[in-house]
């Protein structure tokens, strides 16, 4: 008896061990994903760059939902390198992808309704909706 109460205490610590390890794994992707998406912002301008005409902003779609979608959308200035920009959040939502898929994340399955334009207010950036009254 006391072999079989010893063997389920060293198999109740491997896995709590394994299961911090993977605690800990999801944890860094995470931190990698929060440093990912603080570049975009700082690339998109949206806390740097005055906005006096919204002809000089853009948005898209960034982040991926696990049930399918972006997350939000963003805007960003026109006078920066839209391509490479855009390109960063091209890898960052497929990075979130594959973090919702390896770590089995759910999220609610609302639809992010992409916006109908960039507005200014009070010098930044801001999304503006249709909103049917």
């Amino acid at each position: 008896m006391k072999k079989l109460s010893f063997i389920f205490a060293i198999l109740c610590l491997i896995i709590t061990s394994c299961s911090s390890d993977e605690n800990e794994a999801q944890e860094k992707n995470a931190q990698e994903l929060e440093r990912m998406y603080q570049e975009i912002v700082t690339l998109s301008k949206v806390n740097s760059e005055a906005c006096t005409d919204s002809k000089d902003w853009d948005f898209t779609a960034i982040g991926a939902k696990a049930c399918g979608g972006p997350e939000k959308y963003i805007a960003y200035s026109k006078k920066i390198n839209t391509a490479e920009f855009l390109a960063k959040v091209k890898t960052y939502t497929e990075a979130r992808a594959a973090f919702n898929v390896k770590w089995n994340i759910m999220s609610p399955c609302d639809v992010a309704i992409p916006p109908a334009g960039v507005g200014c207010a009070e010098g930044k950036p801001v999304l503006l909706w249709n909103v049917a009254l």
